[in-house]
This record gives structure tokens, sequence and C-alpha cells, in this order.
């Protein structure tokens, strides 16, 4: 079978762009340089796909895998060009990915994907969207107001408190969930050009 090979630059002190390719023994890492890596599909212990658009980078998808040994290996749909310039592409990537989940479905058929943002940042996020909701929900109450003197003041004061409620909805919405390597939604990938 021929690999399926992706290529991006990660920022402005790389100095060319790095080669990933799916093997069917390995995922293998080419640096600019020639030197390779090989990260075996048995020696990854966890995988992580979600949308996570970043400044300039709107578009972002990122794959994530951590292997046995060593630290996280982060795949982008980006490509860095120059400052506040980036390439998506995700025409190489998404067929990339989609390659590397098969591999690692046949060799760990029962790994689950975590799909959403990490464990620790969901907790952070959930935790300051609703100190910010109730700081908001306590300075209507507590603090005078100009539409005090109205009839209808405690309604509208509810109404500005359930206008928020959609941040905190949003939030809810990325809560990180393992799903089955056979069972992964389209959303956390690119859409197929």
């Amino acid at each position: 079978m021929q690999p399926v090979i992706y290529r991006r630059r990660r920022n402005a002190i790389t100095r060319g762009e790095r080669e990933w390719r799916v093997e069917d023994d390995a995922l293998v890492a080419v640096a600019s340089t020639g030197a390779e890596k090989r990260f075996a599909w048995s020696d990854i212990k966890a995988v992580r796909l979600c949308a996570q658009p970043a400044r300039f980078r709107r578009w972002r998808y990122v794959f994530e895998l951590q292997p046995r040994r060593g630290g996280k290996v982060v795949i982008d749909n980006a490509s860095y060009l120059s400052v506040g310039r980036y390439e998506e592409r995700s025409d190489m990537y998404g067929p990339f990915v989609r390659a590397a989940i098969d591999k690692l479905s046949v060799t760990k058929p029962d790994m689950r994907v975590l799909i959403g943002e990490t464990p620790k940042r969901y907790f952070f996020l959930l935790l300051a969207s609703l100190v910010v909701l109730c700081a908001a929900a306590y300075v209507l109450v507590a603090v005078r107001t100009p539409i005090d003197g109205l009839p209808y003041a405690m309604l509208i004061k509810l109404a500005l408190v359930l206008l928020m409620l959609p941040v905190l909805w949003r939030i809810l919405g990325a809560m990180p969930r393992g799903v089955a390597i056979t069972d992964i939604p389209e959303r956390v990938l690119p859409p197929s050009a």
C-alpha cells in the first residue's frame, strides 16, 4: 500500500515542512533535515480529534496522538506561511487523518477517541463561564440601575441573564466525549472538498 502523506510547516522557527506518513506499521514523521521518527500504531495510547479555531486560523482542526513514551504529537491542518498568514491544507489533512484512524482501528479496535476539549481545559472553561454568569446576575440584582424604576425591571434583568446562557450552552457543547474509533463524527474533521 502507498503511504498517505501530509506536509506542513509548524511555525516561523521551523526551517521547512515536516512530512507525516501513514504506513502499515507506524506513523512516520520526517523533519526537513531528513531525520525520521516512527510512532508504532501499537504504541499509541490516546487520540484526540477536534475543531479548534485559533487566531488567523478560524478553520483549524487538530489531531493529537499520545504515544506510550514521549510527548504528545499534535498535527493540524494549518501550514505557516509568514507572520499572521497560514495556508489551510484540509484537502491533504482529511485523508491523512482518516488513513491514520483506519490503521489505528485495525491495530486497536477497542480504542476510544476523545472528541472536543481536553478535560482540564473544559473544566476551567466551565468554571470561568459559571463565575462570569453568576457575577453578572449578582450585579444585575444588587447594583442599582436606571431600569430599576420601570415596572418590569425584574423581568428585564431576568431576560438579560437569560441572554447570557448561550455562552454557557456553547461551552457545554464542547464537553469532551469518548467515542469508539469506528464512530468518529464528521464534525471533528474538515469538510470534504
